[in-house]
């Protein structure tokens, strides 16, 4: 296809990927039709949950699945679905301007080995963020109506080790290059000229202003 290669964002769940996905959607990077609340595009999410279910594994059991578990559809199909490209007019439109796009969901630290033999250019975002905050955050999160409960994530321990899996595998994909780039939660917030910078550079797109107006 002529379309543009993605961003792929990557990081332990509550260390900041929701925000970064919605800075860059606003800079004009489109991050799909219909997501949830967690700005994470639905049907990347579930290719991400098939492929860890079907290697037994979970966000929560992560694990890099092997290549016979993979779940995928298309790539022209996964791109229509992405912008809801249901009539010709909004193909032409779309292939005339090639918008730039991509996709959050902490699950592909550990799937993203698929993506990339499916987008072999695309250039990937790690938000890391301190594990000790993660941790609290996971903890006051499990215990709030409506979100997915699971008592393991009352354990202070068990959160930090996750946390830990997660950080280990998004590094292993340091060897990317220029192709990838870790940013700091921490760094983001606090609106850290040089760190918000380097990720300007990265999507080529103006943030700070962004970053100061989305940052509660």
């Amino acid at each position: 296809m002529a379309h543009k290669q993605p961003y792929i964002i990557i990081g332990m769940h509550r260390s900041g990927t929701s925000l970064v996905a919605k800075v860059l959607e606003k800079a004009g990077i489109f991050m799909g039709v219909i997501k949830d609340h967690n700005y994470e595009a639905m049907h990347f999410l579930s290719l991400n949950q098939q492929t860890l279910w079907a290697a037994g594994a979970s966000w929560l059991d992560p694990k890099v699945p092997a290549r016979e578990f993979y779940r995928t559809i298309p790539e022209h199909e996964l791109y229509r679905e992405h912008f809801r490209l249901n009539t010709s007019f909004q193909k032409l439109a779309n292939s005339l301007k090639k918008p730039d796009w991509g996709w959050k969901d902490p699950r592909n630290t550990f799937t993203l080995a698929m993506w990339l033999e499916m987008f072999p250019q695309a250039k990937v975002i790690h938000v890391f963020r301190n594990g000790e905050e993660v941790a609290k955050s996971l903890r006051k999160r499990n215990n709030k109506p409506g979100e997915v409960h699971d008592s393991r994530l009352n354990d202070m321990e068990f959160n930090l080790a996750l946390w830990d899996k997660y950080l280990q595998q998004a590094r292993s994909f340091q060897g990317l290059g220029h192709r990838f780039l870790e940013i700091n939660y921490t760094d983001i917030v606090s609106g850290n000229a040089e760190a918000i910078g380097k990720l300007e550079k990265f999507c080529n797109r103006k943030l700070v202003g962004l970053f100061a107006k989305y940052v509660r």
